[in-house]
């Protein structure tokens, strides 16, 4: 199996619930479209720092992470509302460098209902898992 990409969008979440409350208009809602990594092996998505800069997303906390290179520092800002095809999920998301690939983790793929099926490399639409 290779790599699965996705296109997926991002939004400030705040600006979301304001736009469904008629409080804010869609295009005054922050979002970023991008094409997406998903990394079953990554439990939050992950931005790079300028895509949430573009965001405005307010910095919640930083947490121990455990990753490729071991445990360091991750910067958790929040929230987010993540798009794939008509499912969205909310979340916090993880600080990347600046120009590194968008990852989508398994809480908004759960959320959304999507699993990948390891024969194919696709994701596979389901139910949202409300356990």
């Amino acid at each position: 199996m290779g790599y699965i990409k996705v296109k997926a969008s991002f939004y400030n979440a705040i600006d979301y619930v304001g736009w469904l409350k008629g409080e804010l208009s869609e295009a005054n809602v922050r979002r970023v479209d991008v094409e997406a990594l998903v990394d079953t092996g990554a439990t939050y998505p992950a931005l790079p720092e300028d895509l949430i800069e573009k965001l405005g997303l307010t910095l919640l906390r930083e947490v121990d992470g455990e990753t490729a290179g071991g445990v360091s520092k991750l910067k958790l800002h929040g929230l987010v509302i993540v798009e794939i095809e008509d499912r969205i999920a909310e979340c916090p998301v993880i600080q990347r460098p600046r120009g590194t690939t968008p990852l989508i983790g398994v809480v908004a793929l759960e959320q959304m209902g999507f699993r990948v099926d390891p024969v194919t490399g696709k994701l596979v639409k389901g139910l949202p898992l409300m356990l």
